[in-house]
């Protein structure tokens, strides 16, 4: 959208050699010594695959197979320029779908080997991003493969970043906020042997807290189901925590079976809020919202469509379509006017022109896939309701949350350096973020609230 502050892509096409008439004879010779080449790829392509379509990966998919057919395919290249135009049709598919298969079979091998049978991180500085990139690129070509795998790989990256945060709350001064962040990371989680592995972890972290702050550290981890640190604390603080933790189960079941507020869509893109501070929120809660990537889409300027997308997944919704095939159904403004539709192209930047989609047109355009309420103008409280209640909410913020940068459009004003998120969580200082930009991370509440409330757009999806 607006926000993005780069130079458009450069976009290189690249044309194959063909033969001129003068060489018709040599060429139409060494097509026939080409085709046998060409088909031997194209079965050495089938043979990683268990189906024709090309939807699932073969049993025997392996790193020795994948080398073999990339050698072959280095073998067809050099002899490209001969290729008549359905054989160059037929080179295009095996390039493609060789591709895929060595995504597939990198993805599958690193679940294997950093989560093993077990289901704990192996090695913990491992680095997620290009495993995040390649499993994007499978949910948008390979879909139904990437659904078998889908639970494994958000197991994967939740971990990592829970360790980071670990990380974060054992280093430099004692801090409670980092500790809190990290214990709702490690039980997000949710499995028993990293949760056993981890929670001690923050127990040293805890011990250098002020006195106090240790009392309210061994509430948090009794009412939270953590035995490590309760056990270590008087016995006031024991009977203290669990006098207080069916209050804290009651209000957590009733927000999980809270139904989400619909607001009511006003003239210049807001709404009331009526009802959305209902819900009783827990002391914190991530919903565990699936970052996807709006640069790997090629769409540097389209972060409201990709956090809608994340959104949409995580409420089972549009599951089956990438953010190509969505961006397909964004309704375009002609006239530039986000409140009628996107702004310009999302796949590069546009002078003059504010691309972006506010919610006015957004919502309906969303609803047409799954629950979507415009809360424009909704409080922070009530942004956390809707999380409480199940619902990650998409929020027009800053770009990294900085102050506002406005400009006037014939539409009226709008912010150039605006930004779209989702927001999938939050705990007693902070929010948790799904950003299609820079990835998850949590941002203290007044840094948040203060880039939202320019112009306080969001939308809750359920």
């Amino acid at each position: 959208m607006k926000m993005m502050v780069k130079t458009g892509g450069i976009i290189l096409a690249s044309g194959l050699l063909l033969a001129g008439c003068g060489n018709q004879a040599k060429a139409s010779t060494l097509k026939t010594v080409e085709q046998p080449q060409l088909t031997r790829l194209t079965k050495q392509v089938k043979s990683l695959y268990e189906d024709s379509k090309y939807e699932m990966p073969a049993k025997q998919l392996s790193e020795a197979a994948l080398t073999k057919a990339n050698m072959q395919k280095d073998k067809v290249y050099k002899l490209r320029g001969d290729l008549s135009k359905a054989q160059q049709k037929t080179f295009k598919v095996d390039q493609q779908q060789l591709q895929a298969a060595k995504k597939i079979f990198s993805v599958q091998d690193t679940l294997n080997t950093e989560l093993g049978d077990d289901l704990v991180l192996k090695d913990e500085d491992f680095k997620i991003q290009a495993f995040n990139n390649d499993f994007t690129y499978l949910q948008a070509h390979k879909a139904k493969f990437a659904a078998t795998i889908k639970d494994k790989a958000t197991l994967l990256d939740r971990e990592v970043k829970a360790v980071a945060l670990v990380k974060a709350a054992m280093t430099g001064d004692p801090d409670q906020t980092k500790i809190d962040q990290a214990r709702d990371a490690i039980n997000a989680v949710n499995v028993k042997a990293f949760k056993d592995k981890y929670l001690p972890k923050l127990d040293d972290a805890i011990k250098n807290l002020p006195k106090d702050q240790q009392a309210e550290q061994a509430k948090k981890q009794a009412a939270a189901g953590d035995s490590q640190l309760a056990a270590t604390q008087p016995a006031t603080s024991s009977s203290q925590t669990a006098s207080s933790q069916p209050a804290t189960t009651a209000a957590v079941s009733s927000t999980a079976n809270a139904s989400a507020p619909q607001g009511q869509t006003s003239s210049n893109g807001g709404s009331s809020n009526s009802g959305s501070s209902s819900a009783q929120p827990s002391t914190s809660k991530v919903l565990g919202v699936s970052f996807i990537s709006q640069e790997a889409a090629g769409a540097p300027e389209v972060c409201e469509a990709a956090s809608a997308l994340e959104a949409l997944h995580y409420k089972g919704h549009a599951t089956g379509m990438s953010l190509a095939s969505f961006l397909k159904t964004m309704p375009i403004a002609a006239n530039g006017n986000p409140y009628q539709g996107f702004g310009g192209t999302p796949y590069a930047v546009v002078d003059d022109v504010y691309q972006s989609i506010f919610p006015r047109a957004f919502t309906p355009w969303v609803a047409g896939f799954g629950g979507a309420s415009n809360i424009s103008g909704s409080s922070l409280d009530g942004i956390i309701s809707q999380i409480a209640a199940g619902n990650p909410v998409v929020a027009w913020v800053t770009l990294n949350y900085q102050g506002p940068q406005w400009h006037r459009y014939d539409w009226g004003s709008g912010i150039d350096n605006a930004h779209v998120v989702t927001v999938d969580g939050y705990n007693g200082d902070s929010m948790h973020i799904v950003d299609p930009e820079n990835g998850t991370y949590w941002i203290s509440k007044g840094a948040f609230n203060a880039a939202y409330s320019y112009m306080k757009f969001a939308v809750a999806i359920s």
